[in-house]
């Protein structure tokens, strides 16, 4: 409420209430109440989070969330939504086709190739301050942080869907949620079965484990093996030069893509994206380096090379080109997002998409070749959004997404038990 209406409500009041009131207020509210034109007390001065050099990848996270929280919500309670725009899995009970069924703007609520976005940021993520250490032959730094790496990521990727699965248990057994076996006993040893074989367990690599208390944690064993997997490939090819490193590292996202291991695929690819990022971020810090471009001073009064104008034409037409390339791999991977989760093969440019996925992503699986596909649009995602200006810093780094990224692992954990919730009876 606005301070001046305080200020004229607290007139109105008979005279020892109004006095009663203002006594028990602390002495900063006084001066307030007091002084309408005063500023307001505060203890912290609240500081604008500063962008940083992959804060965009943040935003693309915070976005990627809640578009599987609206994914989970449209399938849940408008499943007419799911097909593509005039595709009807059932004609006798078809509706009215939607607008927000037709190609690009489906992405709103297609949830599935979201989590394969998750997957490449995490292998950005992961690897990126260790591949600094060893562009800069600092060995030693980069298996520290390797180490300690690896000895806190299963307590951070784990830790908190355990501890909400802990809350879930407790809203089952006071009647707030589904799923009540008949003693507290049952309940705690289907908890920890479903704990220990279904959220730490990472032997079952990029299966769908699908937990019982929630099913969205499907993600976490996957994100915790395959982390380590990308411990390992790093820590394997840190001797390497950069140039063999990369090719290593492509040739094996294109090993596991041709054997169906789309999200090994999708790890060591955010670590060669990673890579290519230390390099723009070298060369930009080169740029502003002084003496740099002494000797191409000294051939020109002006500083200018013969032929500089030139190069210049040629370097603006370039960026043109490569801007235009990140834009159309953008929209190819968003009309591949668009991937409906049901008749897929009756849906026109995803049936030839489909027909056309690896063997080893299983054709008569409808999820099978979407995966393949998926890993694509992912890689391509994060490669482009950050290098067009437009959505970098108008989408990505707005201040939305920048909050809905530090939100988004605590709305991608608890949006599941809260669409579940029991309805409450009068």
């Amino acid at each position: 409420m606005d301070r001046r209406i305080i200020f004229r409500l607290r007139r109105l009041l008979p005279c020892p209430t109004s006095f009663r009131v203002t006594y028990q207020l602390p002495e900063a509210a006084k001066n307030y109440l007091s002084n309408p034109c005063a500023q307001p007390p505060s203890t912290t001065a609240s500081k604008p989070s500063r962008l940083h050099a992959t804060s965009y990848l943040d935003g693309l996270r915070g976005l990627a969330a809640l578009v599987v929280c609206l994914c989970h919500y449209t399938e849940e309670n408008h499943p007419n939504l799911t097909p593509w725009y005039g595709v009807f899995p059932n004609p006798a009970l078809a509706l009215e086709p939607s607008w927000i069924q037709l190609p690009f703007v489906r992405v709103i609520f297609s949830g599935r190739p979201m989590v394969h976005i998750f997957f490449v940021i995490s292998g950005f993520a992961l690897s990126v301050k260790a591949l600094a250490a060893v562009r800069k032959r600092n060995f030693e730094k980069c298996q520290k942080i390797l180490a300690s790496a690896a000895f806190r990521r299963p307590i951070r990727l784990c830790g908190p869907p355990v501890v909400s699965m802990v809350l879930i248990v407790l809203f089952i057994r006071a009647g707030w949620l589904w799923g009540a076996l008949p003693t507290l006993r049952q309940q705690l040893d289907d908890w920890l079965g479903a704990v220990y074989y279904h959220v730490i367990w990472p032997w079952a690599w990029d299966n769908h484990l699908y937990p019982p208390y929630n099913v969205n944690l499907w993600t976490i064993p996957i994100e915790l093996c395959h982390s380590m997997l990308l411990f390992l490939v790093v820590l394997t090819l840190s001797r390497m030069s950069a140039t063999a490193r990369v090719a290593f590292a492509s040739a094996f996202v294109v090993y596991c893509l041709h054997c169906g291991k789309w999200a090994a695929a999708e790890f060591v690819a955010g670590m060669i994206l990673a890579e290519a990022h230390l390099v723009d971020v070298e060369k930009g810090s080169e740029r502003h380096l002084p003496f740099t471009n002494r000797s191409r001073c000294l051939n020109d009064p002006q500083g200018r090379q013969p032929g500089a104008s030139r190069g210049m034409i040629n370097s603006s037409t370039i960026k043109r080109l490569e801007i235009i390339l990140h834009i159309v791999i953008l929209t190819t991977a968003m009309f591949i997002a668009g991937w409906p989760n049901v008749d897929s093969l009756r849906t026109p440019g995803i049936r030839y998409l489909a027909s056309h996925a690896p063997r080893a992503f299983n054709p008569h699986d409808p999820q099978g070749p979407q995966k393949f596909w998926f890993a694509l649009a992912a890689i391509g995602t994060v490669w482009s959004c950050g290098r067009v200006s437009f959505v970098r810093k108008i989408i990505l780094e707005s201040r939305f997404a920048q909050y809905a990224g530090r939100i988004s692992f605590a709305v991608y954990i608890v949006h599941g038990p809260g669409m579940c919730s029991k309805p409450r009876t009068r």
